[in-house]
């Protein structure tokens, strides 16, 4: 039994693409505990596939794209990539290093087309090479055609995006800095000025005297004329 040889096995008699991904073995001990869990990759694949299909480069640093016969070295008749962005192209030995197509792209010299291998590198990855590139070629036994993608990511990218979002999160922080302190300032002046301007018109209203009290009001009145009755005649 394969479960008292310490085995867990499981067979897909007619496996197709769909039964492509992650699949989780888990396996129990006859004594109580914990289950141990442990993750398979599945990948159902055609007569060629991608060796790597999830790539990742380094920005600006040379790569190399494969896909290769799942049988032993099947013969292509010929090799094709599409990239993320641009047009599809061909490629076989003729085009080497010195003489790359789009002056970027050039066939791996340890790869054969004769051994099944579809391969190319890319000498400096860019901006435009990220994403999925599909490779297809014809095998030479079956006449057919076949083909896959390759997800292609480049790690100094994120490092750059990231760099450039702290950039602009900083420009953002500072300006709204540089707005708010010009802001408080115009208000300070706004307040100082119109505090002036109260202490002005009170004054006005009602001056001090240089002892500090209200200087009176004076008001003056013109003598009346003495009455006749209050005028004496001496004889």
């Amino acid at each position: 039994m394969e479960l008292n040889d310490g085995r867990c096995t499981m067979t897909l008699p007619n496996a197709t693409k769909q039964d492509s991904g992650t699949w989780k073995c888990y396996i129990g001990k006859k004594t109580v505990g914990a289950e141990i869990i442990t993750k398979i990759s599945v990948r159902v694949a055609d007569r060629f596939a991608a060796v790597e299909p999830l790539t990742t480069a380094t920005y600006g640093k040379q790569v190399t794209l494969l896909c290769t016969t799942t049988k032993t070295m099947v013969p292509l008749t010929y090799c094709r990539f599409e990239p993320p962005s641009g047009d599809a192209f061909s490629i076989n030995a003729d085009i080497t290093s010195h003489q790359p197509i789009l002056e970027k792209y050039f066939f791996p010299q340890n790869k054969s087309l004769d051994r099944g291998d579809c391969a190319v590198t890319i000498k400096k990855v860019k901006y435009d090479d990220v994403g999925n590139w599909t490779c297809g070629a014809g095998l030479e036994d079956d006449g057919k055609v076949y083909s896959d993608v390759i997800k292609l990511e480049v790690e100094g990218l994120r490092k750059m995006s990231t760099a450039a979002t702290t950039g602009i999160t900083f420009s953002v922080i500072s300006i709204v800095i540089i707005i708010g302190t010009v802001a408080f300032i115009f208000w300070k002046k706004h307040k100082i000025q119109q505090s002036s301007r109260e202490e002005r018109e009170q004054y006005e209203i009602s001056p001090q005297d240089p002892q500090g009290g209200n200087i009176p009001l004076v008001v003056v009145q013109s003598p009346s004329e003495p009455s006749a009755s209050s005028i004496q005649l001496s004889t």
